[in-house]
């Protein structure tokens, strides 16, 4: 159950910000584009999604109890949100 947990919480951003971005580009969505509205009620949401997404991958690394496991998914997670970041940049 904890791994496919895990696989999904890496997931889930990757499908919500591009949705997010692509549906707020009025270039892309024409006259269906996202108000400022839903863009802020958006990545709110998607902010509060992956927050508790990253709570449940912390909790799950902590259970481990190994320290190469814990080193390893913090360079996993600094590379993993420097991508998230380089998507909300686009």
């Amino acid at each position: 159950l904890y791994p496919s947990l895990f696989l999904g919480s890496f997931q889930l951003p990757f499908a919500l910000i591009p949705i997010l971005t692509f549906t707020s580009l009025p270039s892309v969505m024409n006259d269906f584009a996202n108000g400022l509205f839903w863009k802020i009620a958006g990545g709110l949401l998607i902010l509060l999604i992956c927050s508790i997404n990253m709570y449940f991958v912390v909790a799950y690394v902590m259970s481990l109890n190994h320290m190469a496991l814990y080193i390893g998914a913090a360079v996993l997670s600094v590379i993993y949100l420097s991508f998230v970041a380089y998507l909300v940049s686009l």
